[in-house]
């Protein structure tokens, strides 16, 4: 397979494992959380099992992309998602449960449960906190009016990558903004910036080119890389089709109601309307287009849905 590319994109699921989920990498991995996890220092850590069997028969399993354990028994969950998920600050608090219990069932006396972490690196903006301009938030346990800490032993991480906006010129040598910087723009590097001069980058670089894996694994992170751009181009091009398609619409809509009215201030109001419903039902249509172009392709209603972001049940 021919290879455009000389750097493997570190949010697919794959290339992530291979790069903060082995024992041989776990430095990487131990490094990532100390700049991430404010409140304690990480030492050393554990891979553990990964699925999460339920307590209840009927109950949804739990799977996600890592979890650690700590040198001092802390458990933290670490979760990669690169499109839009519906309820994900909801899945991560349902993520967490597994590993309280688990703890709990190990015989951690009066639930005394030691710290569960969940960290998100999402490539999408959560609409619950969209107006924050951070890109890593913290959430706990809070009392409303005080903002007195219930307790400490849950934690979640939200790293949003559509947030960091730092070119290569504006990279300072902060390790932290170096590694969004790696989540956001490996694919498209020729080779390592110069600031990014800290031990933890020269073993990202070194595991992330392609040519450095066997056939089998670059030939597979290739084959998902290309589709991922083609997916990308396809809907930047159904975006940006719909948005002319609802203009359109809109200004015809907007000028016959204007025009009807034989007002100024009508037409500037049915222009005004018939813009923004041309536009919202253009995007839809496409939308729902290419959603269905997923799922021909073997793709799930629920991701297809996801992924251009319209409900489900317009799906059929």
């Amino acid at each position: 397979m021919s290879c455009k590319f000389k750097y493997a994109d570190l949010l697919d699921d794959d290339v992530f494992k291979l790069v903060f989920g082995r024992e041989s990498t776990k430095d990487v991995m131990i490094e990532f959380l100390n700049q991430v996890i404010s409140d304690r220092r990480i030492e050393d850590l554990e891979f553990i099992d990964k699925e999460m069997h339920p307590v209840e028969r009927d109950s949804k399993g739990s799977v996600y992309d890592m979890v650690c354990k700590t040198h001092d028994g802390s458990r933290i969950i670490v979760e990669v998602q690169r499109r839009k998920q519906p309820f994900y600050a909801e899945r991560a608090i349902y993520y967490s449960t597994f590993q309280i219990q688990r703890q709990v069932e190990a015989g951690a006396e009066y639930y005394d449960f030691l710290p569960v972490y969940v960290v998100n690196i999402l490539n999408f903006r959560m609409n619950s906190y969209a107006e924050i301009r951070d890109v890593r938030t913290v959430y706990r346990l809070y009392e409303e009016n005080t903002h007195h800490l219930l307790t400490d032993r849950v934690t979640f991480i939200f790293i949003d990558l559509t947030k960091f906006s730092k070119t290569i010129e504006k990279l300072d040598g902060n390790v932290l903004e170096g590694m969004y910087f790696c989540f956001k723009n490996m694919v498209n590097l020729e080779d390592r910036p110069a600031a990014l001069k800290h031990k933890v980058f020269t073993k990202i670089f070194e595991v992330t080119e392609l040519y450095n894996m066997d056939k089998q694994t670059r030939d597979k992170v290739l084959d998902k890389m290309t589709t991922e751009r083609d997916l990308r181009n396809q809907m930047a091009w159904a975006r940006q089709e719909a948005i002319e398609e609802g203009l359109a619409e809109g200004r015809a809509e907007g000028r016959a109601e204007g025009l009807a009215e034989g007002r100024a201030e009508g037409r500037a109001e049915g222009r005004a309307e018939g813009r923004a419903e041309g536009l919202a039902e253009g995007q839809q249509s496409k939308a729902v287009e290419i959603a269905l172009k997923l799922i021909a392709t073997g793709m799930s209603k629920a991701d297809a849905a996801a992924f251009v972001g319209v409900p489900q049940e317009v799906l059929g």
